[in-house]
């Protein structure tokens, strides 16, 4: 890894008040999350916690993804990508630097929304709550890479922005889509897209299985072990790490 490109990429991030917008991000939710919690007519509480859990899930992801695909698209325009890899620092610790660097501002990330939902929790802490903390920085972490691997391959940020918002919203609906398929019997061309479908599925984390809101009122699940959290994160990390390295091998500057 190479230590001064980490720096500078954090530097970044800091530049462009990346922590100061996810501050205000956690002043908007918390407000909006009070605000709908007492015009409920039940449950004012669970309803202000999930409200807020899920605010901070979706909008981490949002602003994560945003920062990565301007900063890359910002260097490739300006030429900087090319002034590096003119240096003897390597394409592949080049990418690895990246992915360093923005997997630690995920974790950061992480460390502000899920802390401040720890933080607002009025009751004991279950495991439930220390479950779906995690989930949402592995969380973070994929779509962190995912969103650098389409900044390197794509050329339009707008359009990168819309294919990584899109592959978030499959993670996040792969297990509906896949449990309609296996309800209903298709034939003819709705069976070929059927098995399209479960091929892209493996291509695909279930995010829809991490970061579940009810876990904070409900408690861990009995049937998601704290292993499938981790190894996902790590197997589709390292998926979209190798892409992009394959994929600046074969580029040419």
């Amino acid at each position: 890894m190479i230590w001064p490109l980490y720096r500078y990429i954090l530097m970044a991030a800091m530049r462009d008040r990346l922590f100061l917008f996810i501050l205000g991000l956690i002043v908007m939710i918390f407000s909006l999350s009070v605000f709908f919690g007492n015009s409920a007519i039940v449950e004012k509480d669970q309803f202000a916690r999930v409200f807020a859990a899920f605010g901070f899930r979706l909008f981490g992801v949002v602003s994560l993804a945003m920062f990565v695909i301007t900063y890359l698209r910002r260097c490739f325009e300006n030429r900087d990508i090319e002034y590096l890899l003119s240096r003897p620092i390597g394409r592949l610790r080049f990418v690895l630097t990246h992915a360093a660097a923005f997997s630690t501002l995920a974790a950061v990330a992480a460390l502000m929304l899920g802390g401040t939902t720890v933080a607002l929790e009025t009751g004991a802490l279950h495991d439930g709550v220390w479950l779906w903390w995690l989930s949402i920085g592995v969380e973070f972490v994929i779509m962190a890479n995912v969103a650098m691997f389409f900044a390197f391959v794509m050329t339009s940020a707008s359009g990168c922005m819309l294919v990584v918002f899109a592959f978030y919203l499959l993670s996040r609906l792969m297990g509906d889509i896949l449990g309609i398929l296996q309800g209903d019997k298709l034939h003819g061309v709705r069976a070929l897209l059927a098995q399209a479908m479960e091929v892209i599925s493996v291509f695909c984390p279930r995010l829809d299985m991490m970061g579940q809101t009810k876990w904070i009122l409900y408690d861990m699940p009995p049937d998601l072990p704290l292993a499938f959290v981790l190894g996902q994160g790590l197997v589709f990390t390292a998926l979209v790490i190798a892409a992009t390295c394959i994929d600046m091998n074969k580029r040419q500057f």
